[in-house]
């Protein structure tokens, strides 16, 4: 979901990233900012104080949402969960956690962080707005402004839409009352979908009364949500299955080889296009030199394909990514999410014995379906899969 998202900073060790769609919300926030909310409130400024003031306010929001978005991230880390990145996008914001929380109490305060955080900005601001407004009208604007939807965001992200704030607090409190991760994660997937369809429906029934484009905004809102809380259901299937396998069980121990010097040409015609491979590995004499991917081919212009080698093109042995063969699978899985990657070799005391792929993975999560065997019979109360959480 998050692919080609663009690293704009690192703070406290957690990237930040910003996606396309962010672009594109600010853009459309400004504007409306610009051209609409501040005018009808504040007359008698000049287009480019509106526009700069509506700028700012709309930067300075996202900034508050970084902040909100820090506060779930900080928790986490102090409790010893990792955060890689934090992704701003249209919807706002997701912290990237790289393990589910270990316990309900865990994962309330990681959940319960970020509303606090926006009612503590919008009253900061808010207090700001009535004791420094008076001399700076501009400066007002902003204020109450960022008051007023820090305010809502805290509001809106405690309501039990899972994967809200809201919905995480509630499988907090399921997973304290029953002891089973499993079930509070369906209880508040289940919820979620529910107010996903509920937000649709109020979007349908304005954009009938004719607000268009707050109707269509609310209907998007419910659709992105209705489907967050599906693939959470869906994870918790595929940890189901995945969860007592290891990197060694969903490996490929035939994966495809080839020498340094073959031409990439023969390498897509053979293998890529011949066999269906999207990754050989490159070796010398028994000895890894490194891994030959369709994004590595594609760095290289077609015309040159049949007099550039193998090793010109491939990714480096000392910059493949590696798992080890006793790997749960289920992290195994959520490396080639986080990476982007389609598949990951396999290691057993420094030596390659196996090729991951999202292929394999998938496969392997069908036969299970088919056979009824994505429910495992044990309902563990701690977690184990590594998946990302807001």
């Amino acid at each position: 979901m998050f692919g080609g998202s663009l690293r704009v900073a690192r703070l406290f060790g957690i990237d930040i990233e910003v996606h396309p769609s962010w672009f594109l919300i600010l853009a459309f926030l400004s504007y409306s900012l610009s051209e609409g909310l501040f005018p009808a409130r504040y007359e008698g400024w000049g287009t480019g104080t509106y526009w700069a003031v509506g700028v700012t306010a709309a930067f300075l929001l996202f900034f508050t949402v970084l902040l909100h978005e820090l506060a779930h991230a900080l928790v986490a880390k102090r409790r010893g969960l990792p955060v890689p990145r934090i992704t701003l996008f249209i919807f706002g914001g997701v912290s990237h956690l790289a393990r589910q929380p270990s316990s309900a109490g865990e994962e309330f305060q990681i959940a319960a962080a970020g509303p606090a955080t926006s009612f503590v900005i919008a009253a900061v601001t808010g207090l700001a707005a009535l004791l420094l407004g008076s001399l700076n009208e501009q400066l007002e604007a902003i204020l109450y402004y960022l008051a007023a939807v820090n305010a809502l965001l805290g509001v809106f992200n405690m309501l039990p839409g899972f994967p809200l704030d809201g919905g995480r607090v509630l499988r907090s409190i399921a997973w304290k009352r029953s002891g089973s991760f499993r079930k509070a994660t369906r209880t508040a997937a289940g919820v979620g979908e529910l107010f996903g369809y509920m937000l649709m429906t109020i979007g349908f029934f304005i954009l009938l009364g004719g607000f268009l484009l707050d109707g269509l905004w609310l209907m998007f809102i419910g659709w992105f949500l209705l489907g967050a809380a599906r693939g959470e259901a869906s994870n918790l299937q595929l940890e189901g299955v995945l969860r007592r396998l290891t990197a060694r069980d969903v490996m490929r121990a035939d994966f495809p080889t080839v020498v340094p010097g073959l031409p990439l040409q023969a390498v897509v015609d053979e293998y890529m296009v011949g066999q269906g491979e999207r990754a050989v590995i490159v070796e010398n004499g028994g000895v890894v030199l490194g891994i030959l991917t369709v994004t590595d081919i594609r760095r290289v212009p077609r015309s040159e394909w049949p007099y550039t080698p193998a090793q010109a093109a491939m990714t480096p042995r000392e910059r493949v990514i590696t798992v080890d063969a006793a790997t749960p699978a289920v992290d195994v899985l959520a490396l080639l999410g986080e990476k982007a990657l389609n598949q990951v070799p396999v290691l057993e005391n420094g030596r390659m014995v196996g090729l991951v792929t999202r292929r394999e993975i998938l496969d392997r999560l069908q036969l299970a379906e088919s056979l009824g065997a994505n429910t495992p019979a044990i309902d563990e109360e701690r977690p184990a899969a590594p998946t990302p959480g807001a």
